[in-house]
C-alpha cells in the first residue's frame, strides 16, 4: 500500500457481491475436493504419501476458508446493524 493513501471502504452492498462471489468459489472448491476424497476412499490402498500431504493441505485450507468466512459474515452483519441505526 502507498504512503498517505487510505483504502477506500466499499459499501455494504459490494462487500456482499464479494462475500457471495467468494463464497460461490468455495463451495465449488470443495464440491471438487469431496469428490476426490470419495474416490480415494474407494482405492484406500493406492494411497501415497504425495496424496496424504495434499489432502493435509486441503484440509487446513478449508480450516482457513471458513474461519474467513465466519470472520467476514460477522462482520458485514455487524455493519448491517450498525447501519440500520
Amino acid at each position: 500500500m502507498l504512503k498517505g493513501r487510505e483504502k477506500k471502504t466499499d459499501s455494504l452492498s459490494d462487500e456482499l457481491r464479494h462475500y457471495c462471489d467468494d463464497l460461490s468459489e468455495f463451495n465449488q472448491r470443495c464440491e471438487r475436493l469431496c469428490e476426490a476424497l470419495a474416490e480415494i476412499a474407494t482405492h484406500h490402498e493406492s494411497i501415497s504419501s504425495y496424496a496424504v500431504r495434499g489432502m493435509r493441505h486441503n484440509a487446513s485450507w478449508l480450516k482457513y476458508r471458513i474461519n474467513d468466512f465466519t470472520k467476514r459474515l460477522h462482520t458485514l452483519y455487524e455493519r448491517a446493524l450498525d447501519e440500520q441505526k
